[in-house]
């Protein structure tokens, strides 16, 4: 008889546990994104919109950002040099992310390439070889995170409508070697931003005292049914 008590004390709490923990699973996300189209980087400026936090979903806690650009471009040069030079080629961008006066993001994706020993001047400023090259399709991208809790900065994520990010671009994109180049360079830059809205949950979840009492009651119940199987085997 003391093993069953046992045991069914022991449901009981066990119960008591599982209802307490539900009451802790109102923790909620919620991802949005937004991005531009791919422009000529001499200068851009663009806003990126994203769904702004409805409060009446619950109580936001925190703001995850990931910003991410894309630049892809031609570059296109010719050694008009008598001798023969090495030439680097860099596509590249300073990129950055504001919100209103608040710059959120600094990145420079980048790539480059060296040729060596590229031959004299042939006669033609074509971009091709001997002593010149054309580069299509060059690209690259950087990303970087960040997560905010600062209540008073969070104000700005809620509310109906979208929020607008200011994405801007300049391009750093370049030819260098010897001192007789010409070149040819177009560079295109994109930003997409990731939200992600970490709260808590409006919808009514049992506190932790009332889930543990419920569970009780819902044990206590239990042991009333043993004991009363117990009087009549006892019987």
């Amino acid at each position: 008889m003391a093993t069953k008590l046992f045991n069914t004390l022991a449901a009981a709490t066990t119960l008591a546990g599982i209802v307490a923990t539900a009451s802790s699973a109102n923790a909620v996300s919620l991802s949005y994104n937004g991005s531009t189209n791919f422009k000529a980087t001499n200068v851009v400026d663009e806003a990126i919109s994203v769904q702004k936090f409805d409060s009446s979903l619950g109580t936001l806690k925190g703001v995850t950002l990931k910003f991410t650009s894309d630049i892809n471009g031609n570059i296109g040069f010719e050694n008009t040099g008598s001798t023969a030079a090495n030439i680097t080629v860099k596509l590249g961008s300073n990129v950055n992310l504001k919100l209103g006066n608040t710059s959120l993001f600094n990145i420079s994706p980048q790539t480059s390439q060296t040729f060596q020993n590229v031959s004299p001047f042939d006669g033609q400023i074509d971009f091709n070889t001997p002593s010149g090259r054309s580069l299509q399709g060059l690209n690259a991208t950087q990303s970087d995170q960040t997560t905010i809790t600062n209540s008073q900065m969070l104000q700005s994520f809620i509310g109906t409508g979208n929020l607008d990010f200011l994405f801007s671009a300049i391009a750093t994109s370049n030819v260098t070697g010897s001192g007789n180049i010409v070149s040819m360079i177009s560079t295109f830059a994109k930003g997409t931003v990731a939200v992600t809205y970490d709260y808590e949950s409006a919808q009514s979840v049992p506190e932790p005292s009332a889930a543990i009492g419920i569970g009780l009651v819902a044990g206590l119940g239990l042991l009333s049914q043993r004991k009363k199987s117990w009087l009549k085997a006892s019987n």
